[in-house]
């Protein structure tokens, strides 16, 4: 009798088995060894012409001929592979459906029939439904993905590999690294029966031709019923020690072979994977207690059954015109790539796909927020302007002058500005804003400046203050100034409005706000809460404006009970272009690219540990000169876990051991709002000497006297907090001077600090931010609602501009992405949108 493992395959099942692999590779004609044809050809008697319409190849001398009639699979185009594919495996579909059930197994001579119950079709997976719909995915598998954001099928299909290892790049087993990769012959395996880890664990012994070693896989003991003895694995983690001898703690395994190469790529079932020498093992961003193993198989269960029904998103003429995979082939090859070039092709479709989408979003965004007339038209005051420059002390930089010329040209205008302004700290943004919210409220209107905390929010009021004091009215409130500008006609005035004011200030202002007479006002998220109130709102100005959530900046515009306000957004991290580009594609971008005259720049020095004591007689004399200066504090308290120095230690140190007869203040963000205030107002009158500090001054200290900023554990901070921290001190007219303290730090600290202490310009900082860091560090900037970026790299500038081309050639033909060859785009968009809620801003 034939075993049921040798019994050759039904050729129609085989065949259909192949398209339906044709269909993941794209129509590539490489599903099998020799082309589709040849195994056509090999089965032709078997697969009749009623089934295939297929016409039988005319033998001959020189071997077997097509047809004169019959177009070859390879001599066919994509869209004609694609439309032939389809039709034969409905075909097949089909005929399965048809064939008769087998009859049961006669009865042996005096036994009793054997029953067999055929197994239950598996339903079509959804794409955009649960994983436990996958077998791979069972219920705690299931939990622990959901851990890493993947609640869909479709979603893991897009959760990519984080890096590969190229099985032939692993190395030998011995000498033994902390982390090794090694491909060895499993010599046994079993669960120890006494011990701690009495049927709680495997160990192994494995080997290569350079030594054996020992393997403990914890917590999985059934591995020993799974692992069979000469089993060749590719082994990769830590190298730990256990019970006194080097041992592998749980490592990654996968089988590999050098059998079974006829697809040249992994062999796959919904068992197992398994991997040849020269294939990329994937790997995936986890988290704890799912193995990469685990991993792979629920991947590999997903392409198997469900990449079939993923809708080719991008449209033919723009994949044929830049020679990009199918979504399929990308797809598949992105999760277990047959080379490294198979890998780039695989990146780059999928790159242009995310940046296409970014991009349509962008667009998309710029237009339905730019509709003629829902804005509010507020043309330029020249004469109020150039009274209110005459009171400044200082003369615009050229930075400051165009920006404030690009602000009051998109106020003009009848749609609503929607501009992003950045620049240094201290290049004089402030100034710029101003400006706009003068030009607002003498049109009759009202502005509003929202910043993220207190402590900022009061600096800009106090700088507003400052800055209007030749045009200020007598008898000035304490959270409200008048002022005058000629020609201006009536005062204007300008309000705080801060959490930390009595209920009876808050009241005060609110309906001020509601009835007009508070023209302009700064504030917090108080400006935001039920009940408030700006009837006239006609300019909103968000600070820091990647620190507010959607919904907050939103509520910020819906203060106006009328049409849409412009919205002038600001950040004092200088942007890489291709960053502006890729982030803020929706917004026009004005840059202050240079520091006001006089501004001296920071001298910046990476001090070593031995220095430390010379870095405290440094802040020391400059203290005795009449100065003042910050001490920062990666964290608030102790941590066991960061061997960092805290703030509330490191105050109490100081004050004890290092400045004893020295007047030292302390700032945190734990502590209540009005005792920040009462610190820094402390600090900013010269009551204190030196502040320690959590980074919470990054932004919104404005001491003019303080010349050193003393940072500790500089290597736990970034280029772009480390440059807007130097940015505190100096503002005077005496020079400043950052010193970076860290006792023990990595390489890549090293490389940050050192790049810190050489360059000044935060533009340049930024750039290498962006190279050293990526874009995944930029999330906290990423606007919400946009659309994930998984594979495209900010690096990648001509894919970038070619994405931004492409969406504005395809809105400029169909604005609502409404014909057939674009809905596929138009669902993704929906999809991120309903996946990322809230205005898109």
């Amino acid at each position: 009798m034939t075993s049921p493992l040798n019994r050759p395959q039904d050729p129609q099942l085989t065949l259909l088995k192949v398209l339906r692999q044709e269909q993941q590779r794209g129509y590539n004609n490489r599903s099998v060894v020799g082309g589709l044809d040849r195994l056509l050809e090999r089965h032709q008697s078997a697969l009749a012409s009623s089934v295939l319409g297929w016409t039988p190849p005319t033998p001959s001398h020189e071997g077997p001929q097509r047809s004169s009639a019959m177009i070859t699979y390879a001599a066919m185009s994509a869209a004609q592979r694609e439309q032939w594919v389809q039709a034969t495996i409905g075909v097949l579909e089909k005929a399965q459906d048809t064939v008769p059930p087998r009859r049961l197994q006669e009865p042996k001579a005096g036994g009793r029939p054997r029953k067999t119950t055929p197994p239950a079709p598996r339903p079509s997976i959804i794409l955009d439904g649960p994983l436990s719909q996958l077998r791979a995915a069972g219920r705690g598998v299931a939990q622990k993905l959901e851990r890493l954001g993947l609640q869909t099928v479709r979603d893991l299909l897009h959760h990519f590999p984080r890096r590969y290892n190229e099985i032939r790049q692993v190395k030998d087993l011995r000498p033994l690294e902390e982390e090794q990769a090694a491909v060895v012959t499993l010599w046994e395996a079993a669960a120890p029966r006494q011990g701690a880890w009495a049927r709680k664990a495997t160990e192994a012994v494995v080997g290569d031709e350079t030594g054996n070693v020992r393997v403990v896989w914890f917590n999985q003991p059934y591995l020993a019923r799974s692992l069979r003895p000469n089993a060749r694995l590719l082994l990769s983690g830590r190298v730990g020690v256990h019970r006194g001898q080097p041992t592998f703690e749980s490592p990654d395994y996968e089988p590999v072979t050098g059998e079974d190469a006829s697809y040249g790529r992994p062999r796959r079932s919904s068992a197992m994977i398994t991997y040849m020498p020269g294939h990329l093992l994937p790997i995936y961003p986890s988290t704890e207690g799912l193995s990469q193993r685990a991993l792979r198989r629920a991947v590999r269960e997903a392409l198997t059954e469900a990449l079939s029904h993923v809708q080719e998103t991008l449209p033919s003429e723009l994949r044929e015109r830049q020679r990009l995979l199918g979504l399929h082939e990308a797809l598949s090859q992105a999760h277990f790539p047959d080379s490294s070039e198979h890998l780039e092709e695989a990146r780059r479709r999928l790159a242009l796909e995310e940046l296409l989408l970014l991009q349509l979003w962008a667009l998309g965004h710029r237009r339905e927020w730019r509709v003629p007339g829902s804005g509010i038209p507020l043309p330029a005051q020249p004469k109020v302007l150039e009274a209110f420059l005459s009171f400044l002390p200082f003369h615009l930089t050229a930075g400051q002058q165009r920006a404030m010329e690009e602000v009051l040209k998109d106020m003009e205008q009848p749609v609503p500005m929607n501009r992003l302004l950045h620049g240094e700290v201290g290049s004089g943004k402030t100034v710029v804003a101003l400006a706009a919210l003068l030009t607002a409220a003498t049109n009759g209107y009202q502005g509003a400046l929202m910043a993220p905390t207190e402590i900022l929010a009061e600096q800009h009021f106090l700088t507003v203050s400052n800055l209007l004091a030749g045009a200020a009215r007598p008898r000035q409130e304490k959270h409200r100034i008048a002022f005058s500008l000629d020609p201006h006609p009536q005062p204007l005035s300008i309000g705080l409005l801060v959490g930390s004011m009595t209920a009876r200030q808050k009241e005060e202002a609110y309906k001020q706000l509601a009835d007009g007479t508070l023209d302009m006002v700064i504030g917090t998220h108080a400006i935001i809460q039920e009940g408030v109130t700006m009837p006239k709102l006609a300019l909103a100005v968000v600070d820091e404006q990647h620190r507010f959530g959607v919904a907050q900046r939103t509520a910020l515009r819906q203060r106006s009970s009328g049409r849409r306000p412009h919205l002038l957004v600001m950040s004092a991290t200088p942007i890489p272009r291709t960053l502006t580009l890729t982030l803020y594609g929706d917004l026009d971008i004005s840059a202050i690219g240079e520091m006001p005259p006089g501004r001296q720049p920071v001298r910046t020095r990476w001090a070593r540990e031995h220095q430390r004591q010379a870095s405290y007689d440094f802040l020391r004399r400059q203290v005795e000169q009449g100065r003042q200066a910050f001490v920062i504090c990666p964290l608030i308290e102790e941590s066991e876990a960061l061997q960092v120095r805290a703030a509330t230690e490191e105050h109490q140190r100081l004050s004890q051991e290092v400045y004893p007869d020295l007047r030292l203040g302390l700032l945190h963000g734990r502590q209540p709002a009005r005792e920040k205030s009462r610190v820094v107002e402390a600090f900013r009158q010269g009551e204190l000497d030196v502040l320690v500090s959590t980074p919470v001054v990054e932004v919104g200290v404005d001491v003019p006297n303080a010349t050193v900023m003393l940072v500790e554990g500089a290597d736990r901070f970034g280029l772009a907090q480390l440059h807007q921290l130097r940015g505190r001190v100096g503002r005077g007219q005496y020079a400043g001077y950052c010193l970076l303290l860290s006792e023990d730090p990595s390489p890549e600290a090293q490389e940050r600090m050192a790049l810190v202490e050489r360059l000044q310009d935060g533009f340049a900082l930024a750039e290498e931010d962006l190279r050293l860091r990526g874009p995944g560090e930029y999330a906290g900037v990423r606007q919400s609602g946009m659309p994930d970026l998984h594979m495209a790299r900010l690096s990648d500038r001509e894919l970038l501009l070619l994405a931004r081309q492409a969406a504005a050639a395809i809105l400029e033909k169909d604005p609502q992405l409404e014909r057939p060859e674009h809905r596929p785009l138009k669902e993704a968009l929906e999809r991120q949108r309903r996946g990322t809620p809230g205005e898109m801003s």
